[in-house]
């Protein structure tokens, strides 16, 4: 049962009725994700049918944050017929290096050591890109997207093509922070998700300031410790 490119409309299907159970229940976007702690940006793709890959475990995460049957969504991919049992998935693990904490003040980020490595849990089919690396959320400026103490996987590919409106590892002026950036004619910003915009004020970096600023990668995934040590 690994996952398969979905055909365009059973990806639109797939999102529709997502979306549909989620309004029911009353749940915002930003609600479902951290609920079923996912990124916000992943729901938003898979309910706007963008998605061509979808794992079974993300499914059955899905289905228990909106207190339905995981079946339903399985059925509706393909995963199962009518009335079929669920096939035993094999899990595996992988190593990947942490190496430091990107914060919402200031930040560490050495990519020549690696601090410490981690273990984790993936499907088969499920790839991390090649470098990937972990880097630990410090602080509550990405709230709801990523919470204090999160474990942020990030994919090193980052151009400037690719990074705008994405969650990113950077660094600038020497501090490393988790923003979202956005890319603007004349400048950057470097934004939280925190509304708190009082709080978790947006950076401007400039277009002659560009060279202070360093992009590790993308943060394509997190993994969350729901009881802290």
């Amino acid at each position: 049962m690994n996952d398969y490119i979905i055909p365009e409309e059973i990806r639109t299907k797939l999102g529709e009725y997502i979306k549909n159970i989620r309004e029911q229940n009353g749940l915002g976007l930003n609600q479902l994700a951290v609920k079923i702690d996912v990124v916000s940006s992943l729901l938003s793709r898979l309910e706007n049918g963008k998605v061509l890959k979808v794992n079974p475990f993300l499914l059955k995460k899905i289905s228990e944050g909106l207190k339905i049957d995981y079946k339903e969504l399985y059925k509706i991919v393909g995963y199962l017929e009518e009335d079929e049992e669920i096939p035993k998935v094999e899990t595996r693990l992988v190593e990947l290096p942490v190496y430091g904490r990107a914060a919402a003040g200031n930040g560490y980020i050495n990519m020549e050591n690696i601090i410490r490595t981690e273990y984790l849990v993936a499907i088969p089919g499920e790839d991390f890109p090649k470098g990937a690396f972990i880097a630990e959320v410090y602080g509550e400026s990405m709230f709801p997207t990523l919470l204090d103490g999160d474990f942020a996987i990030v994919d090193p590919d980052c151009n400037d093509k690719n990074i705008n409106n994405q969650i990113c590892v950077i660094t600038y002026n020497g501090q490393t922070f988790i923003k979202r950036v956005v890319r603007k004619e004349k400048y950057v910003i470097l934004m939280s998700d925190n509304p708190d915009r009082v709080k978790y004020e947006d950076i401007i970096v400039p277009t002659d300031e560009y060279s202070d600023l360093v992009c590790h990668g993308i943060v394509i995934e997190c993994r969350r410790k729901f009881k802290r040590r």
